[in-house]
Parts: structure tokens; C-alpha cells; sequence
């Protein structure tokens, strides 16, 4: 059966000549596997710059139970990225959130508020003037509520210590990372009140160590996660800031 669904591009792979496999976090039916035939040509109708990672689009899929690639006929972009594709910045963060997404997210299942929150974010990366360079710090911490491990905030001067396992302060440390020292912590607790409009004032090294911590809680909390490709640039990117 033929369906329309807003989506955002997480990853493709191109297995043929004009034909790719993408990955596809889509509004109505969660993350999609979709075969879709692309060029370049007249007469193509789906043209591969249509279907780059980062992009939203809509698209029309024939979607199929029980089948664990669905077939795409048609892609239109809803929103062009105006200066993300060309600030080098906005691009690394934005393409080390797309990898995350897409290690992390499994589930077919539709998430309005996922969806909206990813939707929302590359939107205001791609028209912030300035302020932006801790976007990926504030995603990556409302993330873990869609993914199932948002942070207890408990902490107070006896629970000060964060624990990356169970998910939350206590009065004892342990050594990095299954927990933060009292720094870290700090920083940490300060994300509860993070948001892209109210954004916290940090230095290089607190972003370095905030990220550094992010993601090490993000391994705790998911067995397997693979090493990520685009960290290396994003630490770059930040030590030239």
C-alpha cells in the first residue's frame, strides 16, 4: 500500500549503479530501510541530491509488512538548508548528529516528538547568526529522552556525583566513565536547564569534557554502540574555536 510521510535522511548506500538502500527516519512510521532508484538525467525522477543525508523530505513509499526494505516512488525536499551545507561548523555538527541518529535509533515505531525535535534542530542550526556551536551538546542530552535513559537530576551537596550506569548522582564516585568526578558533574547537571534558546556559557575545555562525558554515557546505556567517525572532526572543530 502506497503511503506519503514526511522524513529526514539519516544514511545511504549505494548498491547499483542508480539505485541506493537509505535510511530514513520517517514522521508517521519511525526508521525505514527504502530502496530508491536515483539520477542525475532529465528524465530521472528522483534526483540523488534529493536524497542526500541531513535532507527533510516527503516521500511516497510502498510499504509492506513483513519486508525489511520498502520501496520508495517519489522524494520532494520540504525544507533547503539556506547555510548549513556551506558552514563548515554547522555541517560537522550536523553530520556527527545524523551519525548518532542513526547508530542509535532501531525502533519502527513513530515518534512525533522525536521526529519534531530532529526536524526543529537542523532548522535552527541551519538559521543561527551565531550561538550554535553547543547545538550538538543540547541534542545529544535531549536525546536520552527518546532513547530511554534521560538523567535522574537528584543532585544536591551530598549526591554530587553522576553514575553513567544507573543513571543518576550519588555521594560516591566512581572512576571514569562508569562515573564523573565532581567537575564533570557539575557540567553535566547544568544541561537540565540547557536548552537552544537559554544556552550556557562554556568554555573549550567544558565543551570538550561535556561531549567526552555524552558520550560515554551513551555507551553505557548502549551495549555495542560502535565508535563514531565524525567525533575525531567534531573535537577538531572545537579546539579551533
Amino acid at each position: 500500500m502506497l503511503y506519503t510521510t514526511q522524513g529526514i535522511v539519516l544514511h545511504n548506500i549505494k548498491y547499483a549503479d542508480k539505485k541506493i538502500i537509505s535510511k530514513i527516519y520517517t514522521k508517521e512510521f519511525g526508521l525505514i530501510s527504502a530502496n530508491i532508484n536515483v539520477g542525475n538525467g532529465p528524465k530521472a525522477k528522483i534526483k540523488s541530491g534529493v536524497i542526500q543525508p541531513l535532507t527533510q523530505i516527503e516521500c511516497v513509499v510502498s510499504l509492506k509488512e513483513n519486508k525489511d526494505v520498502q520501496q520508495v516512488s517519489e522524494v520532494k525536499c520540504l525544507f533547503v538548508y539556506t547555510d548549513l551545507q556551506s558552514n563548515f561548523s554547522k555541517l560537522c555538527i550536523a553530520q556527527f548528529l545524523n551519525e548518532i541518529l542513526y547508530k542509535c535509533i532501531k525502533e519502527q515505531i513513530p515518534n512525533d516528538d522525536l521526529f519534531d525535535l530532529i526536524c526543529h534542530t537542523y532548522q535552527w542550526l541551519d538559521k543561527a547568526a551565531d550561538n550554535f556551536t553547543d547545538t550538538h551538546i543540547y541534542f545529544l542530552f535531549e536525546l536520552t529522552k527518546h532513547l530511554g535513559f534521560y538523567p535522574i537530576n537528584n543532585r544536591d551537596k551530598t549526591l554530587a556525583y553522576f553514575d553513567t550506569i544507573e543513571g543518576k548522582f550519588f555521594s560516591t564516585t566512581k572512576s571514569f566513565p562508569l562515573g564523573f568526578d565532581h567537575w564533570q558533574s557539575e557540567l553535566f547537571a547544568d544541561l537540565f536547564s540547557y536548552s537552544l534558546s537559554n544556552q550556557k556559557k562554556i568554555n573549550r575545555s567544558e565543551r570538550l569534557a561535556l561531549l567526552d562525558c555524552l558520550l560515554h554515557y551513551y555507551k553505557m546505556q548502549i551495549p555495542g554502540l560502535m565508535e563514531l567517525k565524525s567525533y575525531r572532526v567534531m573535537q577538531e572543530m572545537v579546539n579551533e574555536m
